[in-house]
């Protein structure tokens, strides 16, 4: 049975699905969910591209961050990458770490999908990176921790609420299946949850009541765990598209910021291609901040990739090259950093997140 098929079944029973629900059968159904699945999702055969497979320059700049906040802040060495995809970036780290002759770093990927966890031991089966299927095989592994945590385009994989301000009062934007048609489509129902008209007076109180409201509760019960279970002095990095304040306010996020990708062209119908599509949207910082500050976790700094990417030292890695070959790695990797400094989307597009677990707040 197709996944549209468990969802059509699922709505004859329910007749209404919030967005969080559907976005768990669309992307994490076990065997049919987009991330769960056989279907190949990043590079040219895929939906999209990660930072890490435009080139290695990315990983390498991150390489040499980890090193140097490891060493500054006296931590652990142990790095934990959540989501590991293809294992793209856990490799060109150990590259990196190899070439520079660093001392022994361990490094740990927790990755849900068991398609992405056989990628990652097929793509890292010669190094001692360790591969974890959840967020509880890691705390069982490591019951304190004090070292690094790293997340590339996390945030955003997990299913979301949306919400909109009505006279009446507060309404949720939720799945359901036409009757006529038989199509998914939106429709809205009253909120009545004391408590959660609450919440939501309380994180959406400074936003534009005209433009739909999207938050993840089910984030930011993850970054609690977190920062919770991190001891004092843990590094956390976040890598996502997102936004501030006022940004969430502008007119062109009437219907927020939710949208699909599929191979390689965005979908403004975050319904079509159930389990063949990527579902992402941005992340809401202030959010991530709020909740970090709740549990000792100070933001030191949120900047754009590309900003991060300069400080970080991405224009020592050009190279002099005489090489006529355009397409030599030479000028390869030279282009990509161009790109990692220069394309709206790369450079400008994704945030860095950087926040430290301290005594006190």
């Amino acid at each position: 049975m197709s996944l549209t098929s468990l969802l059509y079944k699922k709505l004859e029973e329910t007749k209404w699905l919030t967005m969080e629900e559907y976005m768990e059968y669309a992307l994490y159904h076990p065997t049919k969910g987009y991330y769960m699945n056989d279907n190949k999702k990043i590079g040219r055969n895929g939906d999209f591209y990660t930072s890490s497979f435009v080139s290695d320059v990315f990983a390498t700049v991150w390489a040499d961050f980890f090193v140097k906040k490891i060493t500054h802040n006296n931590l652990d060495p142990v790095v934990v990458e959540f989501g590991g995809g293809n294992g793209h970036f856990a490799q060109q780290i150990q590259t990196a770490w190899n070439n520079n002759h660093t001392a022994p770093i361990k490094y740990i990927i927790v990755e849900r999908s068991p398609f992405h966890r056989k990628l990652l031991e097929e793509a890292l089966v010669d190094t001692s990176v360790t591969i974890l299927s959840s967020f509880e095989e890691l705390k069982q592994e490591y019951p304190s921790f004090r070292g690094i945590i790293f997340a590339n385009e996390v945030l955003d994989a997990f299913p979301l609420r949306i919400f909109k301000s009505k006279k009446e009062g507060w309404y949720e934007k939720g799945v359901t299946l036409k009757s006529k048609d038989r199509e998914l489509s939106f429709e809205y129902k009253k909120v009545e949850n004391r408590s959660l008209l609450q919440t939501l007076d309380e994180i959406f109180e400074s936003r534009n009541k005209q433009n739909e409201l999207e938050v993840s509760f089910q984030m930011l019960q993850w970054l609690k765990e977190l920062y919770e279970w991190t001891d004092n002095e843990s590094c956390l990095y976040f890598v996502d598209y997102g936004l501030s304040g006022d940004e969430w306010n502008n007119a062109y996020l009437k219907e927020g910021s939710i949208r699909g990708y599929y191979r390689h062209q965005m979908q403004n119908d975050p319904l079509a291609y159930p389990g063949k599509m990527d579902i992402t949207y941005h992340i809401d910082w202030e959010q991530v901040q709020k909740t970090g500050y709740q549990y000792r976790v100070e933001t030191l700094e949120i900047m754009n990739q590309g900003d991060f990417l300069l400080k970080e030292g991405l224009l020592l890695l050009l190279q002099d090259t005489h090489n006529p070959d355009p397409f030599s790695y030479e000028h390869k990797r030279n282009r990509a950093i161009r790109s990692f400094l220069l394309d709206s989307t790369l450079a400008n597009g994704f945030q860095v997140i950087q926040q430290q677990k301290k005594l006190t707040v």
